[in-house]
């Protein structure tokens, strides 16, 4: 019995101490999670002793973000078959509901260009509960970002950050309407930077886990000294809601369109006239490169790149000594770039590491004003975004003349398709004088009154037509 006894206490004992251990062990596990941490929690819902004052930080910050409504037509189709019964679509407004935040005391907001994607009609409400009607100062897809303009003054604004000096870890906000609820503060770390998700052309992603929804598109991502260090664009949702998965433009990225687009009009980026893929270091074994980099796959006739004397299958692997590890880095920089800008280029040439020197010039597709010609009284929405023609661009849209300037886009029912104006349709004339460039179309257009009406020389893939087209009043 003895035996027995201690065999039984010997059990107990060993289990006691490995339910110990496990129980240990889970607490331990739970801790170190940063969903779980109660150190996090308390972060998340009040400022702790030494830390980050949050609620001090939102009290500052909040009062320049606004809930942006934009409001479009669709065409809806009759439930009983309106090609059988050859009965016209329905026009159907249709209203969204995004965010945004002024960058100027004048009332400049930055905001996502797929919350005012297709609006003809843009509303911005502050959180003290004031409207205001708001026109589209220029939208680039090519970032997925739009700048709009209020009237009135000392409206309450951030400061664009550093996006640059961000470092993984980092606790950040992110305010905005989710969800059509009311200015909305979530908390949360930068989880990684420069993701990828194939959602724009140039993109540099930063991830959070501070929840971002639906609505919540254009709003700021703000770091601990109150400054903006993203645009919140996009999410990782399979359930539809927020896993924790968040994406930012970076603000570095926004300053310079906002730049282009208040001074210009129009977003002007950096061009080599390259096409470029990512090699990878598997794949640059079989061209004798040593290492991996963004390889050039047709080069433009007279551009910088055939100028400075790059050839096909040649490997940028550096730029002004940034190390380009893949086409998007590339893409990157001379999206950042300047014409006129002269770049340091470390190539690959086979084995043979060549050092070479780039013009840069105007990308032939800058995106121009989508809202008219630019003062006051010709800051019509004109409803299409036109770009200088050429020849790369003649190619891309089958056309038959480099001539003239490209309707590159044409909002629904904006002016522009109320006059049967089509993407790809190119305007070699105004009032009977020839045109080739979108700066000599908006001259023109400048000395025209709102409501007035003028005559537009078309070339639509081959076939020439005149369309009478009206300007939308103020």
């Amino acid at each position: 019995m003895k035996k027995i006894g201690l065999i039984v206490g010997l059990s107990f004992l060993a289990g006691a101490v490995f339910f110990a251990l496990t129980f240990g062990f889970l607490q331990k596990s739970a801790d170190e999670s940063p969903r779980l941490s109660p150190v996090v929690a308390q972060a998340q819902s009040a400022p702790q002793q030494g830390g980050p004052n949050l609620v001090i930080l939102v009290k500052k910050v909040k009062p320049a973000v606004v809930k942006v409504l934009s409001e479009s037509v669709a065409q809806r189709r009759s439930p009983f078959g309106d090609e059988f019964f050859n009965a016209p679509s329905r026009p159907e407004k249709v209203t969204g509901v995004g965010s945004g935040f002024f960058i100027s005391a004048d009332g400049y907001i930055i905001t996502n260009n797929h919350v005012v994607e297709d609006a003809v009609k843009v509303k911005v409400i502050t959180s003290t509960d004031q409207e205001y009607s708001a026109r589209i100062i220029g939208k680039d897809p090519k970032t997925d970002l739009a700048l709009l303009k209020v009237k009135g003054d000392n409206f309450p604004f951030v400061t664009l950050g550093d996006s640059n000096s961000v470092e993984v870890g980092e606790w950040v906000l992110a305010i905005g309407n989710p969800f059509y609820q009311d200015l909305s503060v979530t908390a949360g770390i930068i989880s990684a930077k420069g993701r990828q998700l194939g959602a724009a052309q140039y993109e540099d992603f930063l991830q959070t886990d501070a929840a971002i929804n639906r609505g919540n598109s254009g709003g700021p991502l703000i770091n601990m000294e109150g400054k903006v260090i993203g645009i919140n664009s996009a999410i990782i949702a399979p359930a539809g809601g927020n896993v924790g998965i968040g994406f930012a433009i970076p603000a570095n990225m926004a300053n310079k369109v906002v730049r282009d687009l208040q001074a210009k009009g129009r977003v002007v980026r950096g061009w080599f006239g390259i096409s470029i893929r990512t090699l990878t270091e598997e794949e640059a074994k079989d061209f004798d490169i040593p290492m991996s980099g963004a390889l050039i796959t047709d080069i433009t006739g007279d551009s910088p790149a055939s100028r400075a004397g790059l050839r096909r299958n040649d490997m940028i692997v550096e730029i002004n000594g940034q190390r380009i590890k893949t086409d998007t880095d590339l893409k990157r920089i001379m999206a950042d770039s300047s014409p006129g800008d002269i770049m340091d280029l470390t190539v690959y040439r086979g084995s043979e590491k060549l050092k070479m020197k780039i013009k840069v010039a105007e990308s032939p597709d800058s995106t121009y004003r989508v809202s008219g010609t630019g003062e006051e009284n010709t800051s019509l929405d004109l409803g299409m975004v036109l770009v200088n023609n050429n020849r790369n661009l003649a190619r891309e849209y089958d056309l038959r003349t480099a001539k003239g300037i490209l309707v590159r886009e044409v909002k629904r029912g904006s002016a522009a398709a109320q006059s049967d104006i089509k993407t790809g349709d190119v305007i070699f004339g105004i009032n009977r004088y020839e045109i080739n460039t979108v700066n000599e179309f908006r001259d023109i257009l400048a000395k025209k009154a709102p409501g007035s009406s003028v005559f537009l020389y078309i070339n639509r893939y081959g076939d020439e037509f005149i369309i009478k087209f009206q300007l939308p009043e103020e």
